[in-house]
């Protein structure tokens, strides 16, 4: 138990035992924060369980009972790493270790020791010993540690401290040693202990040179206690020291000693010449660091002068010249009169923790200013939901301090929430606080200056090793702008839908393929059907579409001219028949636009559907009034066209007719009157030249005129004769196509009376398919033979029924014909020096054919 508490003093926590392992001793404060006390450590638990089974985890209990059973048996060194259970419920990485206490005989008669709290817990399979030159072995050697046996006897005990310092200070150690060669020679070879922490900091190793006197003072004076003490504390943490009351050393470990590269003598020099307690300088401050040095020698000297316990970190110099942080600890020991007879300690080498420890506040410097500079807030509270902190920028922005946001009862105020999106808040985060789901809430908050905006708060808890939650963890992200932009986006959306949906007209989109996505409530109550509807395996939604709504006369000229917009993005626009949703068929107009991103692509189809069936109808009316007024005024023109003709004509025709009654009479007289007859002849002369004369004026009337024609296309001349009649094409449903060289150059030509000719022609082949069911298409081809321009004009009609009168005038097959088209386009074309005639086109209708006679360049 003295043992224990020489320990206690300089660690703050120590154990006893007796030779079977039953605690005599604690530390009251190490059974505070186990919460547990030295009864329930020695209770026997299930079986054979040790007392102490209560506080270790049960994954380490096996095998740290073993461990500390065979130490009892063995009388070995105890050392384990385990976790143990704090008072607040969780385990905590610690390293227990213990050394025998031994009689004059030699036996064990108890056991002492310390926990250490292992905040850096190293992984399994991370401690490993480096050989780093082992000429027996020819490179690194495999086992942890060297034989004893082959290492030199004046040097074991160096490596055994060396290994004892690194296991309990967590220090790399670098060792020299003689070691025992093949032939029976020792060779010097250096070995390194890593201790296995993963420290993420690099140390200095200390170094030991086995060619220093290393000595222990010749007279321990009245520091005999202080000694053992000493040596008691060196068994557990592998360096210790003691001085007297004057601050001589009398004792220090060797390795303590080689660390530093100075013996006791280089220790107790007076460097001034100079008593230590009298303000002298020690040869021991010459390895301190010159920052730490009189600070160090003053608080000594304190310590000294008045018994106080000396702690006191401060920097060491190395052999190698490096500086490393230590923390030294010495306590005095005391005769039965209280007199100080001396001082032991130790010195651990803090170097890691304080680089640790530095890099670890750098981390929370660079953490906290991530924090700070992150454009959210940041906060969060207990596992029971009691606030813990808030950052900076949380209470710039929103004025609130945590103070301000926790109740009196410690919960979550959330003063900085809406009233009216307070309640839901609080419910919301009350739920995932006692289910232990993340917390997702939008709600309003306020700012500094009173105003409100809308806020997206999200927490996640953190939890133990058990999946017990330690904290949650929140952050609160502004999306104000998000949200006004989305209630924007929404507004303007619904004003489109609206807009769209109260227009007068039937709209609908399409993707770039043509595959519908939208129609409007007004074109879906057209049709009857919604977009998935038509949704059939093997077919596309399009072409189940068209095939359902298209009428099937218009259904390829449909899907020609969609595909052909899909494919070169041009626009669509066509006149069609739509089946409603009552099953008849209305003529409509559809007309549909792409539309393009910022590098042309196509997006999306936007397309309009307007029911024309009215429009067809009146238009159809309006046509046929007109041509029926055409031929009344046809009708009508002709007749006074007669009556003129009979009335130029009646007069020289009535005075031949009567010249001739007289030239017969004075022919007949008795004597016949010779002269009076050659007068009456030469009147009937004048009389006929005068009626040649009237039919040549009518006939001038129609003669074709040279003074009137041009040089142009024939392209030209078919595309404007297309145009005119493309109008009654389409509401007769006829399908025209122009074919052929479009650039062909006839001989000047009157353009009126050559598209005249190519009018008559087109309507002959729109009323020669009148009464045709199926597709109806109207072919004008035009390209050279020679030196002639050949244009053909072919139907899919009924065909010619008599080929050899439909050239003569005032025949015709239609019933209200008038028989005089053809006979005019001949005398037409043949007036420009072509020809026109009519052949059977294949497989069905009729094809008529004109000539004209081209331009022929000088190389022709």
């Amino acid at each position: 138990m003295e043992a224990a508490r020489i320990v206690e003093r300089i660690t703050g926590n120590a154990w006893a035992t007796d030779a079977e392992g039953v605690f005599i001793y604690v530390t009251p404060a190490a059974l505070a924060f186990l919460g547990i006390t030295l009864e329930s450590l020695n209770a026997p638990s299930a079986g054979s369980a040790f007392g102490w089974r209560r506080v270790i985890h049960p994954e380490d209990y096996d095998a740290a009972a073993a461990a500390w059973r065979r130490c009892l048996q063995t009388g070995e060194h105890y050392n384990v790493e385990h976790r143990m259970l704090r008072a607040t419920g969780v385990y905590g990485w610690a390293r227990s270790t213990g050394q025998p206490i031994r009689n004059g005989e030699g036996m064990i008669v108890g056991w002492y020791g310390t926990v250490i709290d292992a905040a850096l817990r190293p992984e399994p399979g991370e401690r490993s010993a480096i050989h780093l030159d082992d000429p027996l072995a020819g490179g690194p050697a495999r086992n942890p540690r060297p034989s004893m046996e082959a290492i030199h006897p004046h040097d074991r005990s160096i490596v055994e401290q060396a290994a004892a310092r690194a296991f309990f200070h967590g220090i790399p150690q670098i060792s020299s040693y003689r070691q025992l060669q093949a032939d029976g020679s020792y060779r010097w070879v250096e070995f390194r202990m890593e201790p296995g922490h993963g420290n993420s900091v690099d140390v200095d190793p200390a170094v030991a040179r086995q060619d220093a006197p290393w000595t222990i003072a010749r007279s321990f004076g009245e520091t005999g206690d202080a000694i053992q003490a000493a040596l008691a504390i060196e068994k557990l943490y592998g360096g210790a020291w003691a001085i007297d009351a004057t601050g001589q050393f009398t004792y220090a470990t060797p390795t303590a000693q080689t660390s530093i590269a100075m013996t006791l003598e280089d220790l107790n020099l007076l460097l001034d010449g100079k008593p230590f307690l009298d303000g002298g300088r020690q040869g021991w401050q010459r390895g301190t660091h010159p920052d730490d040095s009189d600070r160090a020698a003053e608080t000594l000297r304190h310590a000294l002068r008045t018994g106080e316990n000396w702690n006191f970190e401060y920097r060491v110099l190395r052999a190698n010249g490096a500086y490393v942080w230590h923390r030294a600890a010495a306590r005095p020991t005391r005769d039965e009169q209280g007199r100080i007879t001396g001082w032991y300690g130790t010195a651990l080498d803090i170097d890691v923790y304080k680089r640790t420890e530095t890099a670890l506040r750098e981390r929370e410097r660079q953490l906290q200013q991530l924090i700070d500079t992150v454009p959210a807030l940041i906060w969060s509270t207990a596992a029971d939901g009691t606030p813990t902190y808030v950052s900076k920028p949380f209470t710039e922005i929103t004025g609130a301090t945590l103070q301000d946001i926790t109740a009196p009862d410690g919960s979550a105020s959330l003063g900085v929430v809406h009233p009216e999106d307070r309640a839901a808040a609080r419910e919301a985060f009350r739920q995932s606080v006692t289910a232990g789901v993340p917390y997702v809430q939008r709600y309003r908050q306020r700012r500094a200056d009173g105003s409100y905006r809308w806020t997206e708060t999200r927490a996640a808890p953190l939890r133990d090793e058990a999946d017990a939650i330690l904290q949650w963890y929140g952050v609160s992200t502004d999306i104000h702008d998000l949200v006004t932009t989305q209630d924007a986006l929404r507004e303007s959306e619904r004003y489109s839908r609206q807009l769209v949906e109260t227009l007068p007209a039937m709209v609908y989109c399409a993707l770039p393929d043509g595959k519908p996505i939208y129609r409007s409530q007004r074109l879906r109550r057209y049709l009857g059907f919604n977009l998935e509807d038509k949704d059939e395996e093997g077919k596309s939604r399009l072409d189940g579409t068209l095939d359902a709504v298209i009428h099937p006369e218009d259904l390829a000229a449909v899907k020609q001219r969609y595909n052909h917009a899909l494919s070169t993005g041009e626009p669509y626009a066509l006149r069609h028949r739509l089946r409603r949703f009552d099953g008849v068929y209305r003529w409509v107009e559809t007309r549909a636009t792409a539309m393009r991103n910022g590098d042309g692509a196509i997006v999306q189809w936007n397309g309009i559907c307007l029911d024309i069936e009215d429009q067809v109808n009146a238009q159809e009316e309006l046509s046929r009034a007109q041509e029926n007024l055409a031929r009344a005024n046809q009708a009508a023109s002709l007749a006074e066209l007669s009556a003129s003709i009979a009335h130029e004509v009646n007069q020289p025709l009535s005075a031949v007719m009567n010249y001739s009654s007289a030239c017969q009479r004075w022919l007949t007289a008795e004597p016949p009157n010779i002269e009076r007859a050659q007068k009456a002849l030469e009147m009937i002369v004048q009389s006929a030249d005068s009626a040649a004369d009237v039919v040549s004026r009518i006939r001038a009337l129609f003669k074709q005129s040279t003074d009137k024609r041009d040089c142009t296309t024939l392209g030209t001349v078919v595309a404007e004769a297309r145009a005119l009649l493309a109008e009654e094409a389409s509401r007769r449903r006829v399908r025209m196509t122009i074919e052929g060289d479009s650039g062909l150059r006839p001989v000047p030509f009157d353009r009126v009376q050559i598209q005249q000719v190519l009018v008559n022609l087109m309507r002959n082949g729109m009323d020669a398919m009148a009464s045709v069911s199926n597709e109806r298409i109207l072919r004008i081809q035009g390209y050279g033979a020679g030196d002639m321009a050949r244009i053909e004009v072919s139907d899919q009609g009924r065909g010619i029924q008599f080929p050899d009168r439909i050239f003569e005038p005032f025949f015709t097959t239609k019933d209200q014909g008038m028989g005089m088209g053809l006979a005019i386009s001949r005398s037409i074309v043949e007036a420009h020096g072509g020809q026109l005639w009519a052949e059977r086109n294949e497989p069905r209708g009729a094809k008529f054919i004109f000539t004209l006679p081209l331009v022929m360049t000088k190389n022709a």
